[in-house]
């Protein structure tokens, strides 16, 4: 049975937004700020796709356009020309992290980075700190919850577990972000003592957190995640009897068929095949809108090993031999799914197939609501597999992923030329592994000759080799290795001393080699560029084109589903809510 918020809920929250509106201060220079806003500073509300490419910087964005678009070529990205820089430190470290960015996102207030997951604070300490707060607009939870609880259809995509931060943060409160059961719990059926309205999309991986203690699944943990000791177990992680699965099903109408075909309300989608049955079904039935749980992979929808490690453990497509390129610069290595195709996890949805479905389910359910003001819908979706990647310096497979959070944006922005009152919007909270292009020369040029970085017809690149690091004409005393003797390696196609990569070509034709270079595996504060299309995006280049930073993502999102711009927060970390 959906949860619906009581009358006298609907009202407290009425209340609680104009007293949020009442003593919410604003930043230094508001006033120019909203020197260009309209009058009262309303704005006619519409849908909101909000992206977070977890862990990716401009640089990232490069990468990905020199070696599919080539360095003259534009991404889908590139398309969305209201762009701003973000600026993602927490309330008090300056790095941006996953769980810390994500509240802000959601909630538009700075909170501890280290420890909050939709809370202000670290439950996990020895004296914890996590405290459940108010959003911006004064609601008693995120952005999303306000939504859904206000009759607006809200949806998640992600192809990591969907209680990654960057979606798990829009529908759980817990006290530290490795509760993975809590979370997956929450975003189900409700956080604890809320009459929460259900979600209508959950899409992406973590079956592993839905079935009951000691239940088998349908999918094995590959990658041997949360501590196995031993590959490919498919035993259920839930230490309590909730079977989440079952309980989703058997929502809305009842029907227990978990048939799209059949055009059941309440499905659970766990294999390519099912999938793609849905997919079926609403092309079928233009009307269909069903609620819709996707649980992919027992953790993860993506390998996230270094190309080595991958290697050495036979994640390999068959017959393909070392350093292949497949067509379309696939990568040899099995970079998403399990590696066996006769496992039901091989070969699961995309990034951008999972959010063209979503897109589709919530632009139904979102016109076939009663009242006026619900006709709108909200979508978060995060490819965790971006920052997962760089954490794991693994080039090829940051790449590929990159090329999946493009096409899902250019299926964002093809759904903004059918429904203008759309806003796109793309934020990251870090630079994954720090990234960055080194190009070497074309080895082998005869003596009196330019050194140039492009291929002639038919010459294969050379292998990735090191490039120095920090050097030192005197190796300073004690260290090991000697300062002058530091070397990082360069990453090509398959890692280290494997052929460099090969940008598509540029306006002249020409291909160049380059390989990748990693600082190191953390989250760094880098150039994250903020871009948005469609309805209320011009503010990235008005209001906010002096100042964009974490918070503003939320105040981005609600002024286009509520329409109404609320001032930057005066309070240094969120209102304490009671519970």
């Amino acid at each position: 049975m959906m949860h619906r918020p009581s009358r006298a809920s609907k009202f407290a929250t009425t209340i609680a937004l104009a007293v949020g509106l009442a003593v919410a201060g604003t930043a230094s220079g508001a006033d120019d700020d909203d020197k260009d806003l309209p009058g009262a500073r309303f704005f006619p509300p519409g849908n909101v796709i909000f992206f977070h490419p977890d862990g990716t910087a401009a640089n990232h964005w490069g990468i990905a356009r020199m070696y599919y678009k080539g360095l003259d070529g534009s991404l889908n990205w590139d398309r969305m020309r209201h762009m701003a820089f973000y600026r993602g430190h927490m309330g008090n470290v300056i790095n941006g992290t996953s769980n810390g960015g994500a509240t802000t996102h959601a909630f538009g207030y700075k909170v501890d980075g280290l420890g909050s997951f939709g809370k202000d604070g670290d439950g996990d300490l020895t004296v914890p700190t996590d405290k459940f707060i108010f959003g911006l607009s004064g609601f008693g939870g995120s952005i999303m919850r306000e939504a859904a609880n206000a009759g607006i259809p809200v949806g998640v995509v992600n192809d990591g577990h969907i209680g990654e931060p960057g979606t798990g943060v829009f529908l759980a409160e817990v006290g530290n972000r490795n509760d993975w059961q809590e979370i997956t719990r929450q975003m189900i059926q409700g956080r604890p003592g809320k009459r929460d309205v259900d979600p209508w999309v959950i899409l992406g991986g973590g079956e592993a957190d839905t079935l009951p203690k000691g239940a088998t699944l349908l999918h094995r943990n590959v990658n041997q995640e949360r501590g196995a000791a031993a590959p490919n177990g498919n035993v259920s992680l839930r230490e309590d009897d909730l079977n989440l699965q079952a309980e989703w099903n058997a929502r809305g109408r009842g029907d227990l068929s978990n048939d799209p075909l059949r055009f059941d309300d309440y499905v659970v989608l766990r294999t390519r095949a099912e999938f793609e049955r849905l997919r079926t079904a609403l092309a079928a039935n233009p009307r269909y809108a069903p609620h819709v749980l996707g649980l992919f992979a027992f953790q993860d929808l993506f390998n996230d090993r270094n190309e080595q490690d991958l290697i050495n453990r036979g994640f390999v497509r068959a017959g393909a031999p070392a350093n292949a390129v497949l067509p379309g610069k696939a990568s040899r290595l099995v970079l998403r799914g399990d590696f066996d195709p006769a496992q039901p996890g091989f070969n699961p949805p995309t990034f951008a197939e999972m959010t063209q479905v979503a897109i589709t389910v919530l632009d139904r359910a979102a016109r076939q609501q009663q009242r006026p003001e619900a006709r709108r819908f909200l979508l978060v979706g995060e490819p965790e597999s971006n920052d997962n990647f760089g954490n794991n310096d693994n080039a090829i497979g940051l790449l590929e992923s990159m090329r999946d959070t493009d096409d899902a944006i250019g299926i964002a922005l093809d759904f903004v030329r059918q429904r203008p009152r759309t806003l796109v919007l793309t934020a990251a909270d870090s630079d994954a592994g720090g990234m960055q292009v080194i190009s070497p020369n074309v080895s082998g040029n005869p003596a009196g000759t330019p050194q140039t970085n492009v291929l002639a017809a038919g010459r294969a690149p050379d292998v990735a080799g090191t490039v120095g690091v920090n050097p030192s004409s005197t190796p300073l005393v004690g260290t090991t290795p000697a300062s002058t003797a530091v070397n990082s390696f360069v990453d090509g196609i398959e890692g280290r001393q494997s052929p460099l990569f090969v940008t598509e070509p540029d306006q002249f034709g020409q291909r160049m080699q380059f390989g990748v270079v990693w600082p190191g595996t953390g989250d760094y504060s880098g150039g994250i560029l903020s871009r948005a299309a469609g309805w209320n995006a011009r503010l990235l280049n008005t209001t906010f084109s002096e100042r964009f930073d974490n918070v503003d993502v939320y105040r981005m999102m609600h002024l286009t589903l509520f329409g109404r711009l609320l001032p930057y927060p005066q309070a240094e970390r969120a209102p304490v809510r009671p519970e």
